[in-house]
């Protein structure tokens, strides 16, 4: 098992320049290398401030010279968006350059406002996304040219003068869980189910694990544990007002978050006015259910949930809304300084804890 670090570059503060956003977020990936985090993930959104970085890809064309261990991420390529055959060739240019530290998240979006701007149709999101993958798929299965001939993606038979270092990129797909013939798709090919958790129970986050489960046993492919990736928010600190403030800004994320996927968002220009969700909880819950806090009880609830969840990836969320920058990294160190140590000394080794049994199926290039 292993740790990820989660960037969505929010504009809470309308006084916050991106430029000062970005430098920020080139700082705390840094730190992350330095003590040991395993990929630096970077999302994707549009024409909000809800993030801030339109392009994961371009952050990590530009992150790859800047770190040298750590893997990058784009989390998520939101397919549907994309001219798929420029998206291989920036695929490609990002493994180069990142000298073969290249990891795929793909996710089919759900923002009907993003979508609109991009003259697609929402309906068609998952279609799409299907068929991207699997031109990704052909790309990655090695042959000298692909061409592809689908509903949405008609490519002629096309040669690459860029390819990726890898034969096989590690794939992350993100949401997607009701989807039982894609969930089976991916058990096949060995790509990751990703889910985000927000404060979500230990038990409701169990019960989505187990639909991947069960995927696995429609494909006949056997892992123990399945592959499973989820994202937590995380804040190490000390005092309870640090603890409230941490969950603020957890709670806008969610806010924003709802709104644009429930159709109800409110825009200032390009700025999204904040609102209550429909079923938040208090922020003393928010606390309660989430891995804020001192390093005894967010190591106390991780352990938890690695021993419930048996997750292959843990990607850390440490810097929703507006945070300050300092505290966010602070909190990067110490969770991997001060937290994971007393995990460690309950479980053992975190590298080794979990590892999966090679399938005793054969997955499909």
């Amino acid at each position: 098992m292993h740790f990820g670090l989660f960037s969505l570059l929010q504009q809470r503060d309308r006084d916050k320049e991106p430029r000062q956003i970005y430098k920020e977020m080139v700082d705390q990936v840094k730190l992350a290398e330095e003590v040991g985090y395993e990929i630096a993930w970077f999302a994707e959104h549009h024409f909000s401030n809800y993030c801030v970085m339109p392009s994961p890809l371009s952050i990590i064309h530009y992150m790859a010279p800047q770190t040298s261990r750590i893997k990058l991420g784009p989390a998520v390529i939101v397919a549907p968006l994309y001219e798929p055959m420029r998206l291989i060739e920036d695929i490609s240019v990002a493994d180069v350059l990142s000298d073969g530290r290249l990891v795929l998240g793909f996710g089919s979006g759900y923002q009907q406002y993003e979508f609109h701007k991009f003259g697609v149709n929402l309906e068609d999101s998952k279609k799409i996304f299907n068929e991207t993958l699997e031109l990704v798929e052909h790309f990655m299965g090695g042959a000298d040219s692909i061409e592809y001939d689908g509903e949405f993606i008609q490519a002629p038979e096309t040669h690459f003068i860029v390819r990726p270092l890898q034969d096989r990129f590690e794939t992350y797909i993100a949401g997607q869980i009701s989807e039982t013939n894609l969930q089976v798709r991916m058990a096949q090919k060995g790509h990751v189910p990703f889910v985000t958790t927000g404060w979500s129970t230990v038990e409701q986050i169990a019960a989505t694990r187990q639909k991947v489960v069960e995927a696995y046993e429609l494909a006949g492919v056997q892992r123990d544990p399945v592959p499973f990736a989820i994202q937590v928010s995380v804040h190490v600190c000390d005092t309870d007002s640090e603890a409230l403030e941490a969950a603020d800004n957890i709670r806008y994320v969610r806010r924003i978050a709802n709104s644009m996927r429930e159709g109800y968002a409110e825009l200032d220009g390009a700025y999204l006015i904040e609102a209550p969700a429909k079923g938040e909880v208090p922020l003393e819950e928010i606390v309660a259910n989430t891995l804020i806090g001192s390093p005894e009880k967010v190591a106390e609830q991780l352990i938890e949930r690695i021993q419930v969840l048996k997750p292959t990836h843990f990607n850390t969320f440490q810097a929703p809304g507006a945070l300050p920058h300092s505290r966010v990294m602070r909190s990067i160190e110490r969770f991997m300084t001060e937290v994971v140590p007393l995990v460690e000394a309950e479980l053992g080794p975190l590298a080794e804890y979990g590892t999966a049994h090679k399938a005793s199926a054969t997955l499909s290039d």
